[in-house]
């Protein structure tokens, strides 16, 4: 074979691979953005409990308790599933509006929990909704979460919550992470989910910390 064709053939290897590769990050972009930037999202009605996932940062907060004052539920229930404890002596602001309002308890119109997951993930968080739904006897629960999470959210909660969930979300200013790095979190969460189908079960490095 004349040496101009082989390299030829050779200039045009990368181009086979190049293509799919685009093709494929291509559907990915348009899928995360139908998926994540306009999931399904439902209307406020009245219901149980009004669950806000975490962390529990000003700006959901203000929503949660925004809800909360339009008599969206009787019970609000904040997960933390960050470092520290609410309100403790990290000195941060993040989560101020947060601990205020776990430590009021009662003193609103409506009743607070306040919980730490275990594990501090969203499926810890749906675990927990579970036993306190069973405590309870919730069968609708609204759950308040960003734009991008609603849709990994309702599939991890909907495994371990059987009755009916309302998904209200909220955007923030931007969005934390950036659309790409969002869209990149979100997809690996996907994948975690379809590793572990069961609404406790763990990879095998993450267990719960405690039984």
């Amino acid at each position: 074979m004349p040496r101009s064709a082989r390299s030829t053939r050779r200039s045009t290897r990368p181009a086979w691979v190049l293509v799919p590769a685009l093709a494929l990050c291509l559907v990915w972009l348009i899928a995360g953005w139908a998926v994540f930037q306009h999931p399904r999202t439902d209307a406020p009605t009245r219901s149980d409990a009004l669950l806000v996932l975490g962390p529990p940062d000003r700006t959901r907060m203000a929503e949660a308790l925004r809800l909360m004052d339009a008599g969206t539920a009787p019970v609000l229930v904040v997960a933390n599933p960050g470092t520290h404890d609410l309100g403790d002596a990290s000195g941060r602001v993040y989560y101020a509006r947060a601990a205020q309002t776990c430590a009021e308890g009662g003193d609103q119109d409506y009743e607070v929990i306040c919980f730490r997951p275990d594990p501090s993930t969203t499926q810890g968080e749906a675990m927990e909704l579970r036993a306190l739904s069973e405590q309870r006897g919730w069968d609708h629960v609204s759950v308040l979460t960003y734009r991008q999470h609603v849709a990994r959210a309702r599939l991890l909660l909907g495994r371990c919550y059987a009755g009916e969930l309302d998904m209200l979300s909220f955007d923030y200013p931007a969005v934390p992470r950036g659309h790409l790095r969002e869209f990149l979190y979100q997809s690996g969460g996907f994948v975690k989910a379809w590793l572990t189908p069961g609404c406790d079960q763990q990879l095998p490095w993450q267990p719960k910390s405690v039984d």
